[in-house]
């Protein structure tokens, strides 16, 4: 057995211990896509060893299809993400709000994706290229959806031993890894230096897989409060909200009727 497959089955064995402390801890009713997205790399990476070491594997064909899918899973996993913040102050948005998380994550990874096509290979096709840079856009959401979390976190009252942090800490740290490995290599490194790249992506798996099942074995804080900005500011939008509806109605008692006299 290789440095490499012994490398995937840490992973696997890391992807299943965070699986169980995730339904121990009873977090599939609160982070459902995510409990889901760490059952399906487990299964996935562990199926891929085996069809390796049988040598099934012929073409990239697989490959590209596990990447649509854990793509996707991760754009869903950073929208319940988003979801679990403000769940608090739900009440407090308008109808229909829940709907501008999925928009404004299009909209930056409309934004992100000339970005991710500097960061990738060239010398694929035109399928594969696709695919990578789809990649790689989820990748820079993962960077960019932490560091608002994480620049925001007192205004959400959120902290690092909230799950919220920390699978987004967990997440944006290994898109980083893979992001300035995947840039390096689009500068044509070749030769030993682009396999151990890719055992440096590997290590920051490990260690993100590690970060998790270290905050997952901590129990987790009593449910935050609305922190006294955000009151503010709901209270802004309230008495924005308000004022309009008092214009409106005023209006239209105003405004005459069919049995008017005037």
């Amino acid at each position: 057995m290789n440095f490499e497959t012994m490398l995937v089955l840490a992973a696997v064995f890391g992807e299943l211990a965070v699986f169980a402390l995730l339904i121990s801890k009873q977090m599939w009713s609160s982070f459902p896509v995510f409990v889901a997205f760490t059952f399906w790399t487990a299964i996935s990476d562990l199926t891929f060893v085996v069809l390796s070491h049988q040598h099934l594997l012929k073409t990239l064909t697989p490959y590209m299809y596990e990447l649509t899918a854990d793509s996707l899973l991760q754009f869903a996993v950073l929208a319940e993400l988003m979801r679990s913040v403000v769940r608090p102050i739900r009440n407090s948005l308008p109808k229909g709000s829940f709907w501008l998380i999925y928009v404004l994550l299009i909209v930056v990874g409309v934004l992100a994706w000339p970005l991710a096509s500097m960061s990738t290979q060239t010398n694929l096709r035109t399928h594969g290229q696709f695919l990578l840079v789809l990649n790689q856009t989820v990748g820079i959401l993962r960077i960019v959806f932490f560091l608002l979390m994480a620049g925001f976190s007192q205004i959400l009252s959120i902290g690092w031993r909230d799950r919220e942090l920390q699978i987004a800490s967990g997440l944006g740290f290994y898109a980083s890894v893979s992001l300035v490995v995947a840039i390096i290599h689009s500068h044509g490194m070749v030769g030993p230096r682009y396999h151990w790249l890719d055992l440096v992506t590997s290590l920051g798996y490990l260690g993100t897989l590690t970060y998790w099942v270290v905050c997952f074995s901590i129990k987790e804080p009593e449910i935050r409060k609305i922190s006294p900005q955000m009151q503010r500011f709901l209270v802004s939008i309230g008495g924005t909200v308000h004022a309009d509806r008092f214009a409106l109605e005023t209006a239209i008692q105003k405004k005459p009727g069919k049995h008017s006299h005037l």
